[in-house]
């Protein structure tokens, strides 16, 4: 993540902390920079650090900082003597990464629930009480590859996909075409939609209202990347 600017660190000079860094000196720091964000937590990392976890746009990342708290920074490259720090950091991170997932996740069956008459249902080819949910941008080549392997994924499952417009003008006209084409019949919608999936395909000019109303929703959960897929 790169929402502080200018605030990674590639190598650190190691320096005798006392404990966690002071959450209203981090916070200084992130107004001294103009960022609008929240201190949610700092613990003690030893070594003069502190593990920071900063709250941006109902986003959370994690950080290190320094303990006096004037230093803020994500460790895209650690180098420690001791390497249960490096094993904390790995874990720190992954643990936030997991639970950030978990809440977006969460967020995300809303809008589905919310846009259903926007959702596409593909039943399993066994009754199955299993359901992935799929968020997709056909002009994206992960997405298109993931598509390709919807028959396999309903041998097992049931799934729902939600398509928006993250990739530019031409996949919002996309989203547009196949929410405008959306009949209810399976094999006639996965038809259409493979058009629209095939590489160099265009959209058709109509009307995005509808399109950049989901896409805006989907975005809104914190999905920023495609295909997000969430699985039983």
């Amino acid at each position: 993540m790169n929402i502080v600017k200018g605030l990674i660190a590639l190598f650190f000079i190691w320096s005798v902390g006392y404990g966690a860094a002071d959450k209203a000196e981090l916070q200084k720091t992130l107004q001294a920079n103009k960022i609008q964000g929240n201190i949610v937590s700092s613990s003690d990392l030893g070594s003069g650090l502190s593990m920071v976890i900063v709250e941006v746009n109902n986003q959370q990342a994690p950080f290190l900082a320094t303990d006096d708290g004037k230093m803020i920074f994500q460790a895209e490259v650690l180098i420690a003597q001791d390497k249960s720090t490096e094993s904390r950091v790995q874990e720190f991170y992954k643990n936030l990464y997991e639970k950030e997932k978990l809440r977006i996740s969460a967020k995300l069956k809303e809008v589905f629930k919310a846009q259903k008459a926007n959702v596409f249902t593909f039943k399993a080819k066994k009754p199955s009480n299993k359901t992935i949910y799929i968020v997709s941008d056909f002009n994206c080549p992960y997405c298109q590859r993931e598509f390709a392997n919807l028959d396999k994924r309903l041998e097992s499952a049931n799934v729902e996909l939600l398509v928006v417009g993250f990739l530019g003008e031409d996949s919002i006209l996309k989203a547009a075409n196949a929410l405008k084409n959306k009949s209810g019949n399976q094999a006639k919608d996965i038809a259409m939609l493979q058009k629209l999936y095939t590489p160099k395909s265009k959209g058709q000019s109509m009307d995005i209202k509808a399109a950049m109303a989901l896409t805006q929703a989907v975005a809104d959960t914190g999905v920023r990347s495609v295909p997000y897929i969430i699985e039983p």
